[in-house]
């Protein structure tokens, strides 16, 4: 399997994990086989680039985001890019757990918000 391959296999499995979306509905969103995805996932099979297109539409993605590997997205987006990603991931999975454990227990109090900057630092309170 080439560079190429490896990036689309692992960059189609993230983004559709990201999307909690299983192989079967991937394809049904991009207009493909379930078993046509899971030969691309394992690297079997590369897409002609209507595929690709159809695929990265279905992921919310451009085409050429699916064919980059993790030294090409930083070299493109810059370093600071891994880690304002990071952060927002981290933000979001915060949120989720917050409410998962105020859905679970609604006499719970909700946690203090907490602000932050443009930077997504958090401003102190005075």
């Amino acid at each position: 399997m080439t560079d190429t391959h490896d990036s689309l296999s692992r960059n189609m499995k993230l983004y559709r994990a990201l999307l909690g979306l299983s192989q079967a509905e991937l394809a049904e969103r991009a207009g493909l086989s379930a078993g046509y995805v899971g030969e691309m996932e394992i690297g079997r099979k590369f897409p002609a680039p209507d595929k690709l297109e159809a695929i990265a539409r279905a992921l919310g993605q451009r085409p050429f985001r699916l064919l980059m590997g993790p030294e090409d997205v930083t070299d493109a987006m810059g370093p600071e890019a891994a880690f304002e990603t990071a952060e927002k991931l981290k933000r979001k999975l915060c949120a989720e757990i917050d409410a998962f454990v105020q859905g679970a227990d609604p006499d719970r109090p909700a946690p203090p918000a907490v602000f932050r900057d443009s930077a997504g630092r958090p401003l102190r309170r005075r």
